[in-house]
Order: C-alpha cells, then sequence, then structure tokens
C-alpha cells in the first residue's frame, strides 16, 4: 500500500470523509456500494458504521474513483484515511495517508467495548477483514494498520482483555507476523501480564475474510475454539 508524502488538513480530511459517505448512496456510488456488499460481504449496518464512503470519478480530486476508508484512533479522533480504487488495473490502486501505523489498530473504536464484555479481540491484518467480520457479527475484531503487532497495541488492548487471538493471512507474509507477534510474546514475558496470545492459523492462500464467507460464522467460532484449545494443551 503507497503513502501519500503529506497528510490532509484536518479540515479536508474531515470533508471528504463526509462526502464520501454520502456520495456512496447515490447513483454515481452505486458501483463501489455493489461492491463492498456483494464482492466484501460487508453489511449495510457495518458500511455506515465505519463510515465508508466512495469519491466518484466525476470528481476532480486526487481520490476520486476510490472507496474511502477513515482510520480512528481509540476515542473517535479521525487520524488518516486509507483509499482502494474500484479499478484493478489502476497503478497505486491502495493509498492511504501516512501516519504512524503502529500507533493504531483499525476498529477499535468500534469494537473495544465488545472486547471488554468477553474478554478476548481478534487480530487480523486489513480494513476489509475487519469490517466483514463485524459484518458477521464477530463485533471484537481490530486490524493491523501495518504489517507488524507492536508493543503500543498492546498496551491499547491490554485495557480491555486478556486474550488476543491473531488470523493472519494463510501467506508467508502472515506466518512471519504471527511468528514475530509470538517471538515478542516471549521476549518480553508478557504472560507474566496475563496475556495469551492464540495463533489462528488458516489454510494456505486463504485471507481471514476468505475462510468467513466460505465457512460462515459457525465455521469461524469453531476455528476460534480450537485455536483456544490447542493453545491450552501446549501451555
Amino acid at each position: 500500500m503507497v503513502e501519500w508524502r503529506d497528510k490532509f488538513p484536518e479540515t479536508e480530511r474531515e470533508k471528504i470523509v463526509l462526502a464520501a459517505k454520502a456520495s456512496l448512496r447515490k447513483p454515481e456510488g452505486q458501483s463501489a456500494l455493489d461492491y463492498l456488499l456483494n464482492v466484501r460481504k460487508f453489511s449495510n449496518e457495518t458500511i455506515n458504521k465505519f463510515n465508508i464512503g466512495y469519491c466518484p470519478t466525476s470528481i476532480n480530486h486526487q481520490v476520486k474513483g476510490r472507496i474511502i476508508t477513515p482510520i480512528y484512533d481509540t476515542y473517535g479522533n479521525l487520524v488518516a484515511i486509507s483509499t482502494r480504487h474500484l479499478d484493478r488495473s489502476v497503478k497505486n490502486r491502495f493509498w492511504h495517508e501516512s501516519f504512524d501505523k503502529g500507533s493504531y489498530l483499525y476498529g477499535l473504536y468500534y469494537a473495544k467495548n465488545k472486547i471488554r464484555k468477553i474478554n478476548k479481540v481478534l487480530i487480523v491484518e486489513g480494513e476489509c477483514d475487519v469490517a466483514c467480520y463485524h459484518s458477521y457479527g464477530f463485533d471484537m475484531t481490530v486490524g493491523l494498520c501495518g504489517s507488524a503487532f507492536t508493543l503500543f497495541q498492546v498496551s491499547l488492548l491490554i485495557k480491555y482483555c486478556t486474550d488476543f487471538y491473531f488470523m493472519f493471512d494463510g501467506d508467508v507474509a502472515g506466518k512471519t507476523s504471527m511468528e514475530r507477534a509470538i517471538r515478542d510474546y516471549e521476549k518480553y514475558n508478557l504472560k507474566n501480564y496475563q496475556l495469551r496470545f492464540i495463533p489462528v492459523i488458516l489454510p494456505k492462500g486463504r485471507d481471514p475474510d476468505d475462510y468467513l464467507i466460505e465457512n460462515g460464522r459457525e465455521g469461524v467460532k469453531e476455528k476460534l475454539k480450537t485455536a483456544k484449545e490447542n493453545y491450552e494443551f501446549k501451555f
């Protein structure tokens, strides 16, 4: 994903999000809405909750033709916007503003109450994974804004729960990220803080949203249950 060198001014960023959210529900946003509902399998409720929008190609702006995903901090402050172009052939299809990715977790603002209630968080990689899982009722899901899980992100979550479930992409990069998280868990003796890092291993080549769409809510619940049982057996 390519970063913009500069960030939008705060007021302009907010205007982009509001305008894009409105455009998504207009005729010019129909193709983007169809993509979100029928390809990514987001629910209307989740699209509205996450303030996902679309900038039409008719608008003279650098994010035209792109789905707009705002990124908020734990308290609902807008820190950046992330985009993807609907046209897969476009160079730099994925663009986002530059920000300190290791200091935020996508979706935590919406997920924190559920995380606190059930004492567990499901950590995935991408924004679309998060929105898809919330659409299926897994409201404790958050996403890494980068490829690595950081100690700062641990500090964000430790206020809400002790059980961290990691479900990364079933590829080499996902495996590397998982191994890094487990290595840091041991390196920094996070077990002493009563934390549990529970890996959820997906089949090779499958992303979290792929797995959810193919296996349904019950399939994922069983996957999480098995992961916890394997963890408890090991330790």
